[in-house]
């Protein structure tokens, strides 16, 4: 039977163990808080590594697949290589990227829609994982779109060609076949930004949109005038630094986005 005397060196460690307790999880929330989201973790494979490439913010990124495919990576997207890939053949992405594949069979999965070229074949995908809306366009030869979730309404692929795209919103389960302008697609691999005395929201949706970037304005955008401008290969931060020059504006990069001041 524990002795008084024992019983009071009890009560008085069970402040300090519970003070331990809560520092040790504390720390674990921390690590928790702090460790990075795994991109589209519920379509990692069990098991398998993944290599990650990146964009640059306001910047685009060529990189080359193992088999030798050429990739053009726009601002804040990321784009993972399985471990597998000789074999399995299968891209993760998250943001925007375009394909120009001889090597095939191809198979690019976001959180929303799936492209398979079993054929040559140049493709762009844009969906980000944080976004509900998603697009894909084919510039040459043949390329399968599908749901990457299951759909209830239509769970249908679509058979894209040259010309054909994809818009799609998951929010509301829709993929709708397309056709758009090919010369906007070459405009995009030429690099080529031009405005024409355009207004300046207009101008900053199209920056948004060519960049892949979410850009916030503050402050009196009547004074701005209308935006003129040529630009080719050129960075988000370069474009916006001749703009600021007639607008009369600050701005601010920060991470994944840039702040506008007036």
């Amino acid at each position: 039977m524990p002795t008084k005397q024992a019983n009071t060196r009890s009560r008085r460690r069970s402040p300090y163990i519970i003070v331990v307790l809560l520092c040790i999880i504390t720390l674990v929330s921390v690590f928790l808080l702090r460790k990075p989201k795994e991109v589209l973790a519920s379509f990692h494979e069990k098991g398998q590594t993944y290599t990650t490439y990146e964009g640059v913010l306001g910047e685009r990124k060529k990189i080359s697949l193992p088999d030798g495919t050429p990739v053009i990576l726009n601002s804040n997207t990321k784009l993972l290589v399985p471990g597998n890939f000789a074999q399995s053949h299968t891209l993760l992405l998250d943001g925007e990227a375009y394909f120009d594949s001889t090597a095939y069979p191809l198979t690019v999965k976001t959180n929303i829609l799936t492209m398979t070229a079993t054929k040559p074949a140049a493709f762009k995908m844009r969906c980000f994982e944080s976004q509900q809306g998603a697009t894909a366009y084919v510039r040459s030869g043949e390329v399968k779109v599908s749901k990457s979730y299951y759909s209830k309404t239509d769970d249908q692929p679509e058979m894209l060609g040259p010309g054909n795209m994809v818009l799609a919103n998951k929010e509301i389960d829709l993929m709708e076949k397309e056709t758009y302008h090919p010369v906007e697609m070459e405009t995009w691999l030429q690099d080529k930004l031009t405005f024409h005395d355009e207004p300046f929201m207009n101008a900053v949706r199209k920056l948004e949109e060519w960049y892949s970037t979410e850009i916030y304005v503050e402050g009196d955008v009547s004074a701005a005038g209308g935006v003129n401008g040529e630009f080719s290969q050129a960075s988000l931060t370069k474009v916006l630094e001749e703009i600021r020059q007639t607008a009369g504006f600050n701005y601010k990069v920060r991470k994944n986005k840039v702040t506008i001041d007036f």
